[in-house]
């Protein structure tokens, strides 16, 4: 079901966090390693690299978020997610911002990286996105514009979750399947405010709900290729995760 016009524009979702994740074909040696050098235009804030059991981490803050690279035996990840303050008293996940501004600002990372990747077997693209509403009645009319092949009964049901994944085969790389896992969420939220009075007594006042629809992507070569991702086709294969993240982010569960 293609986007007819009343769904919100994709911009409407804020990004709360993405990743980059990428499953090499052997152990990488984390000595002396440059990928952060080469790739991120700044230097890094920290650095921990743990060579003999081959753990890494570098992070830094770019464009107001909070950048890391992230290895382990058998994983990189490249995240983004929202520089949090230790003296931060906001009880909400701040948002990084508009979806598709955040998602080229990584991207760009993460595309200088792949010039420079190992032997990769899988590639996948995972995103935390937001849209808030006005109340729970409103999320559930919202989310079932973008799930057309469920039923919502906006007003005698609660608590949604649904979860689905629609592989598709590669448009890049031939015999290759694309998962296409997608989460949505109605979240609701009740703040709740202690105020003391007399000796010993606690008053509970509750404010308005807040609601708001997630949506979790998890764009992925799936593991049956039985082989290493072909080099030369790196590139294509992260704009292709791209490409399905933002494809359902926009139309919704499309098939």
């Amino acid at each position: 079901m293609p986007n007819n016009g009343t769904m919100p524009p994709i911009e409407a979702w804020q990004a709360e966090s993405l990743r980059f994740t990428a499953f090499p074909s052997e152990i990488v040696s984390t000595e002396q390693l440059s990928w952060w050098e080469t790739s991120v235009a700044l230097p890094p804030e920290a650095v921990v690299s743990r060579p003999k059991t081959g753990q890494y981490q570098a992070y830094g803050d770019i464009e107001g978020r909070r950048l890391t690279l992230q290895i382990q035996p058998g994983r990189i990840e490249w995240s983004m997610k929202s520089i949090v303050k230790a003296d931060d008293e906001q009880l909400d996940v701040p948002m990084l911002g508009p979806f598709t501004e955040v998602l080229g600002s990584l991207s760009k990372v993460v595309s200088s990286w792949l010039a420079q990747a190992p032997a990769l077997n899988r590639l996948a693209f995972g995103a935390v996105l937001s849209q808030s509403v006005e109340n729970p009645r409103q999320g559930l009319l919202l989310l079932q514009k973008y799930l057309p092949s469920v039923t919502i009964d906006p007003d005698g049901s609660s608590d949604l979750f649904y979860q689905i994944n629609r592989p598709r085969l590669s448009l890049r790389v031939d015999g290759l399947r694309m998962n296409r896992l997608s989460k949505w969420v109605l979240q609701v939220a009740q703040r709740v405010t202690l105020v003391l009075g007399a000796p010993n007594e606690t008053v509970q006042r509750a404010s308005d709900f807040e609601a708001s629809c997630k949506l979790e992507l998890d764009m992925n070569t799936a593991p049956d290729f039985g082989r290493a991702l072909p080099a030369e086709h790196l590139g294509a294969l992260l704009q292709e995760t791209i490409d399905l993240g933002r494809e359902i982010a926009q139309e919704g569960d499309v098939r």
